[in-house]
């Protein structure tokens, strides 16, 4: 038993740990019961685009749609997180509504409206008000095994999520869908720090390399939703500020504070690339990271024949990442104490 193994057996009570091992499970779950759904109310139609309601874990499946449907798609995809809707939704729009426990105020407050507005909805939760609210709507209700922390189950969150946009003809699956899951079932593995690895563990040394440090995370544009679900994961398993940028944009703005005197004293830079980077944006990576340096910078390059496995690797690697900083802070990765104060004083 390694240091880690021992540390996550005292601290990870709620075996978050064993919901990272089963995401590849997960998503061939998803994949496998999405041939069975019943979605006659929603196939055959046009749409002017998608709508994805959510909040935190629940909503990041959103935002991986819309990026993948910038490379591959024929609708877009815009994730709203928040109360009531865009004033510009109207019927032509399908509004897709994710709520893990099918219980989030937000969420239920947009889908209210989406519902008054006499949208077609397809609502994906394991339960909860939102079942409940769209049965008696006669709209579209997939289930979602549940029993687990939201940003825990992305795997049958987005996995359930995608299945329905191959199923209604918006966007293509890849034909090595297999292939794809044993590549992160082995990239699971790599990041197991519970494991013993002859190569050495480098999740762990990554995450004692951010102990202490104002960590900022940069995903290039066709990666966007990484950096930010990746922040996300560190703020909430980790318990540590993370804060997220994409190139190019941040060569815009973010860049000027990075080259000031002392300003990167205390920074720690983990940047997610992958071989479809734009030539373009490779260029811009390259000189930053030839002009401003930073220690510790970490890159990792996202592994995967298609976009969608290069994003798929991508969470394998935050997600283990970020709860080796929990471990290594004394922190329970499930533990979200101030999310349910916050839950308690609104109710």
């Amino acid at each position: 038993m390694t240091d880690m193994g021992d540390r996550a057996n005292v601290l990870d009570e709620s075996g978050m740990l064993g919901h990272l091992r089963n995401f590849p499970a997960d998503l061939a779950g998803a994949w496998d019961r999405s041939t069975s759904w019943d979605i006659s109310k929603i196939e055959r139609k046009v749409y002017n685009g998608v709508i994805c309601l959510g909040m935190g874990g629940s909503a990041s499946g959103g935002d991986f749609l819309a990026c993948l449907s910038e490379l591959g798609g024929c609708l877009p995809f815009i994730s709203h997180r928040g109360y009531e809707l865009p004033t510009w939704v109207s019927k032509k729009w399908l509004v897709m509504v994710t709520s893990y426990s099918g219980n989030t105020e937000e969420t239920l407050d947009a889908l209210e409206c989406a519902l008054n507005l006499g949208c077609d909805v397809v609502g994906f939760s394991s339960g909860g008000v939102l079942q409940s609210q769209l049965e008696a709507a006669e709209q579209t209700w997939i289930p979602l095994p549940g029993g687990q922390p939201p940003r825990s189950a992305f795997g049958h969150i987005f996995g359930s999520q995608i299945a329905l946009v191959w199923r209604l003809g918006i966007q293509s699956p890849p034909e090595n869908l297999g292939v794809i899951l044993e590549h992160l079932t082995d990239a699971v593995e790599a990041c197991d720090f519970t494991l013993e690895d002859e190569e050495g563990d480098v999740i762990t040394e990554m995450a004692q390399s951010f102990i202490g440090k104002q960590v900022s995370i940069l995903a290039v544009q066709s990666l966007s939703p990484t950096a930010y679900r990746a922040a996300c994961q560190f703020n909430e398993n980790g318990g540590v500020f993370a804060r997220s940028q994409v190139i190019p944009e941040m060569n815009h703005n973010e860049i000027v504070a990075w080259g000031e005197a002392n300003a990167t004293e205390n920074q720690a830079l983990l940047l997610f690339s992958w071989d479809g980077t734009h030539e373009r944006v490779s260029l811009r990576l390259e000189w930053m990271l030839d002009n401003i340096p930073v220690e510790p910078t970490w890159g990792i390059v996202c592994e995967g024949d298609s976009h969608l496995e290069a994003l798929l690797y991508s969470v394998v690697i935050m997600d283990w990442l970020s709860c080796a900083i929990a471990l290594l802070r004394g922190k329970d990765p499930t533990a979200i104490g101030p999310i349910n104060g916050l839950k308690e004083h609104l109710s």
